[in-house]
């Protein structure tokens, strides 16, 4: 599975979010997808936990912009 294939499935009902897999793209915002700063903060312990990563700490805050493939981006950086 790749990295952006994991993060969809943490972002759908699978993980720590409210629609299906199928309904996020590359393009979704996260406030889009439902995600306030506390889901945001599930999303992290997570990624954390399921990549073995530790996630910086510019990464800690989301905003109305902040999409899946930023998010795919940083993370494919920390992945071991």
């Amino acid at each position: 599975m790749t990295v952006e294939q994991r993060m969809i499935r943490l972002l759908s009902s699978e993980g720590c979010g409210v629609l299906p897999p199928s309904e996020i793209g590359r393009d979704s915002k996260l406030f889009d997808l439902g995600f306030d700063s506390l889901r945001y903060m599930e999303l992290i312990v997570l990624l954390e936990e399921e990549l073995g990563i530790e996630v910086p700490d510019g990464m800690l805050e989301i905003d109305s912009n902040t999409t899946v493939s930023e998010l795919v981006r940083v993370v494919s950086r920390r992945e071991p």
